[in-house]
């Protein structure tokens, strides 16, 4: 056992935090991710207090500690920019998502776009546009005739072009 009550677990903190922080700034040269990573470290050392046995320095032991977490939280940077850049290798170029973007709204703002719908005519849009049913499936699904569907889907395409246009 490292501490034996929360004053020892508070002087420790107090006389090691900011050397900490800077230690760990030297490495990782963010002030944030530096403070992030030693307040880790320290809530770790409380939780596991009770099975610690730190048998050298206990400078030592933080340093090696905070050492040690900032080298896994770069491990870690390093993994995600890997897959970061291996994504934007396989996804299609700006000129691609440019010519996408004019084509089609994003589907947050379709979402948004539904509310203004009727509730038969949203439903008629959503299974339609969002699940790729024929006016046929749908006719048949909903009980109504084709030519009911085709008039949701007008409609639906009109009040949606109205509130995209504002």
């Amino acid at each position: 056992m490292l501490f034996t009550d929360r004053s020892d677990f508070k002087a420790v903190f107090i006389k090691y935090y900011v050397p900490l922080v800077n230690y760990a700034n030297s490495i990782i040269r963010d002030d944030l991710m530096a403070e992030d990573l030693v307040q880790d470290v320290f809530y770790h050392l409380w939780l596991k207090n009770a099975t610690l046995n730190v048998t050298g320095s206990l400078d030592s032991f933080l340093f090696i500690a905070v050492k040690n977490k900032v080298y896994e939280q770069i491990r870690s940077d390093k993994s995600y920019q890997k897959m970061l850049s291996q994504y934007s290798e396989q996804a299609p170029s700006s000129e691609d998502m440019s010519s996408l973007s004019h084509k089609y709204i994003s589907m947050d703002k379709l979402y948004s776009l539904l509310r203004h719908l009727p509730p038969k005519c949203r439903n008629v849009f959503a299974l339609h546009k969002l699940n790729g049913l024929t006016y046929a499936e749908i006719s048949e699904k909903e009980g109504i005739s084709i030519k009911t569907v085709e008039n949701h889907m007008i409609k639906a395409l009109k009040i949606l072009r109205k509130e995209y246009a504002k």
